[in-house]
């Protein structure tokens, strides 16, 4: 029988499951601290702890099943892997978006207001991911706020920021 070949990874697939690795340990790390504050099936850190255990696990798998799968990095040394695969990871819109995340962030926690400062973010996000039909952008923005307003302040009674 005749074996597939398999594709060399792009830059970021190994790269990924490492992250994840890295981001599931903080969280599990985070969430066993929590339960270690009420342990017991019912507590707050029970579902965080179980679900960050299933994230770091399953990121070890991922690790050590393509440990030995090509890489297109393969051959480079540490400081090009890490540039090209950090390049594939955050491409351009990527970047844009977690700048505007965060500038969202620091609009809020300046007292600009959550009912500014989110339907703004929402509307310049979808007017730079979609690049046209700023009117239609205005109205599912509007749309987005009256859901998020009706949902959580009337029915579930969150003070909104």
């Amino acid at each position: 029988m005749e074996e597939k070949k398999q594709k060399p990874f792009a830059p970021g697939e190994k790269g990924f499951a490492v992250f994840l690795l890295l981001f599931g340990s903080f969280f599990l790390w985070q969430s066993w601290t929590l339960y270690q504050e009420h342990p017991g099936a019912d507590s707050a850190g029970a579902v965080p702890l179980f679900v960050s255990a299933l994230v770091v696990i399953f990121a070890i798998c991922i690790i050590v099943s393509d440990l030995k799968a090509p890489s297109v990095n393969q051959g480079l040394g540490i400081g090009e892997q890490v540039k090209k695969t950090l390049g594939f990871i955050f491409q351009s819109d990527v970047l844009v978006e977690l700048l505007l995340i965060l500038a969202y962030c620091v609009a809020l926690n300046f007292g600009l207001g959550f009912y500014i400062a989110t339907p703004l973010f929402l509307w310049i996000s979808m007017c730079y991911l979609m690049r046209k039909d700023y009117a239609k952008n205005l109205l599912w923005t509007a749309l987005c706020m009256a859901f998020i307003v009706v949902v959580f302040r009337f029915i579930f009674s969150v003070v909104l920021p």
